[in-house]
């Protein structure tokens, strides 16, 4: 048989066509996978909820809710919860109760005896809680000289540290050890509702404060906050204090333009005032980013008036002796 010949109609198109179906095709399947990951807080736990409320027996019961507890470790342990919506939050926290409420069905459930399902859901579960633990206590075996101050007053989220899992830093030998911190305010949220304007955030002008004692080796001051959400090229540490301490340098990061208080030269003692908590630099939010390191290497910071290790997740609440103590230590000559 000859082959027909393809008419005008049947041509394949220009490839400019091509690559713009092909753009539209993977432009849907990014939208299909961030839409998939929003809902995913969501839909696994509804459905194990849903198990523990129709489950025909105490072992599946067990099994459910073992994996429902396994999900919440994660969601808690190696996410930054106080970083989502309040009404995400507290619709998680919801779902969450209703499986607990679930416990008045056990009197009239027959025992069950399917080990396997039970066996795999605490399995998951010990390595959730392996996995947190290891991201929470990491260290890098690189101590500081001495322990800082912690440089703010008040209440104060830690969106980034920790191990690997938990920080962002990670990636970068000079920042592996450092921490972001944001501030909340009194119903534990970082901000009103405007959030494309830094001044509805609760960590925005806040006071900073030196963490320890030392020369300032550089102080950046001038550049403009970013708007929360877009991040404009910029200097990576936007308005900036670096402290040298004779042993390591210690730099905080993302201030407000127009609030430094030192500039280079400068003899600093732990407490003094530097400046305030902006949004310049490669920054999203209103944070100050603190980090230290020696030779080009982090170190894991430890705080004198902070007991433990600040990662992922954790609320710092200063006390008022350590504000007491910082004023008198910036009132020395």
């Amino acid at each position: 048989m000859g082959e027909r010949t393809p008419g005008p109609g049947a041509t394949d198109g220009p490839p400019e066509e091509h690559e713009t179906v092909r753009r539209r095709a993977l432009r849907l399947v990014r939208l299909s996978y961030r839409l998939l990951l929003s809902l995913l807080p969501f839909l696994f736990p509804a459905w194990t909820v849903l198990s523990v409320w129709t489950a025909g027996d105490r072992v599946s019961w067990f099994a459910s809710m073992a994996t429902l507890t396994a999900f919440f470790v994660v969601l808690e342990g190696l996410g930054a919860p106080a970083q989502h919506p309040r009404l995400v939050r507290r619709t998680v926290e919801g779902v969450g109760l209703a499986a607990v409420l679930s416990v008045c069905r056990l009197p009239s459930l027959r025992a069950g005896h399917d080990l396997s399902y039970p066996l795999v859901s605490l399995v998951l579960l010990a390595v959730a809680l392996a996995a947190v633990a290891r991201a929470r206590l990491h260290r890098w075996g690189a101590p500081l000289s001495r322990p800082l101050r912690f440089p703010l007053e008040g209440t104060w989220y830690v969106v980034h540290g920790g191990g690997r899992l938990i920080n962002h830093h990670a990636p970068f030998p000079e920042q592996r050890g450092a921490v972001d911190l944001t501030g909340l305010g009194r119903y534990g949220t970082r901000s009103a509702r405007d959030r494309a304007d830094v001044t509805a955030y609760a960590a925005y002008g806040r006071p900073v404060f030196a963490p320890c004692r030392g020369r300032v080796v550089s102080a950046g001051d001038g550049i403009e906050d970013q708007r929360p959400g877009a991040v404009r090229r910029q200097p990576l540490y936007g308005n900036h204090v670096f402290i040298d301490t004779g042993r390591e340098i210690v730099k905080l990061a993302h201030l407000r333009p127009g609030s430094l208080r030192v500039r280079a030269g400068d003899e600093v003692e732990a407490g003094q005032l530097l400046g305030e908590v902006g949004n310049s630099g490669n920054s999203t939010e209103p944070h100050l980013h603190l980090h230290a390191e020696r030779d080009g290497v982090g170190l894991d910071l430890a705080f004198s008036d902070v007991p433990g290790r600040l990662y992922r997740g954790r609320t710092v609440r200063t006390t008022r002796m350590t504000r007491t103590a910082r004023r008198r230590a910036s009132a020395r000559p």
